[in-house]
């Protein structure tokens, strides 16, 4: 049998929002081997393997996905985080060549927005060698995550301090130093562009933020980490371990939820399988995933 590690597809796929020209563009993937304790820290591991199996998903390892939103009106080529750059996994990084790809060279970028500031959301904006990768961009970032990073002790008192979170604050500066001159701060319910809304989601980071997209009537809601996996979409309650404040991600997880099953409104995940695009639907035990249709001809 062949290698399918080798196997190269587009790694974009492109659609439309009203009048925005929308892409989802591939930075790769994350492996994580060890599910425990990063997710459903206090669930029991044989739960937890029940999960997987009734879902037919390996129990070995997590897989999420690198996706990556593209927006382009008229001149404007908007990124909306940069995945994790050449510095974490040889499996991600991708998004440079995947834009290319796409007709589009890191110089054309315009804006990058920023949902928060972890290593898989920032790591992009530069190369191996710390220059900028998007020359030409201006950057957008909650006030209130870039503060929470780049204050003495960012608390995580709720959360899990642990040698990642070391590791998580020493990247978010170093990625966010070349940025100070292009760097622009956004607060909750502010407006960017005319068709983008930013609303803080807070728990998974102090300053982490979905973004409502909307034009000509439709809407898509970038819900950037509120779940990375359907284990967190059927039990938001066995939370993430990443989270800064465990107890408040799991609160906002379950808002989310709540309003995109109430609403019906089209999601864009960026750790969700490729193309990372769906609805929620609830029923009286829980909530589940049920992605877009598309069809390709």
């Amino acid at each position: 049998m062949n290698n399918t590690k080798n196997i190269k597809n587009s790694g974009f796929f492109k659609f439309n929002l009203g009048e925005l020209n929308l892409a989802v563009v591939t930075d790769g993937v994350i492996e994580i081997e060890n599910i425990q304790p990063m997710f459903a820290p206090n669930v029991q591991k044989q739960e937890l393997q029940n999960f997987f199996t009734n879902n037919l998903l390996r129990q070995d390892k997590i897989e999420l996905a690198g996706n990556v939103l593209l927006i382009q009106k008229d001149e404007k080529n908007i990124l909306i985080d940069t995945g994790s750059g050449v510095m974490l996994s040889p499996l991600g990084g991708k998004l440079i060549g995947n834009l290319k790809n796409l007709g589009i060279s890191p110089e054309e970028i315009s804006e990058i927005v920023f949902t928060h500031a972890h290593p898989d959301h920032i790591g992009g904006v530069i190369d191996k060698n710390g220059l900028l990768v998007f020359k030409n961009a201006n950057y957008y970032i909650s006030e209130t995550e870039y503060n929470f990073w780049m204050s003495d002790e960012p608390d995580f008192s709720r959360g899990s301090k642990n040698e990642f979170s070391e590791f998580e604050i020493q990247f978010a500066r170093q990625h966010f130093e070349p940025l100070k001159s292009k760097l622009n701060f956004y607060q909750d319910q502010d407006e960017l562009f005319g068709f983008l809304k930013l609303e803080n989601a807070p728990g998974h980071t102090a300053g982490h933020t979905i973004i409502t997209i909307s034009s000509e009537g439709e809407e898509l809601v970038h819900i950037a980490d509120t779940f990375q996996h359907i284990l967190l979409i059927e039990h938001p309650e066995w939370g993430n371990q990443i989270d800064s404040d465990f107890a408040l991600g799991i609160k906002t997880r379950k808002q989310v939820l709540e309003k995109l099953s109430a609403t019906k409104q089209l999601f864009f995940g960026d750790h969700l399988p490729f193309p990372g695009l769906g609805f929620i639907q609830k029923t009286e035990e829980r909530y589940h995933y049920l992605p877009k249709s598309f069809y390709t001809i």
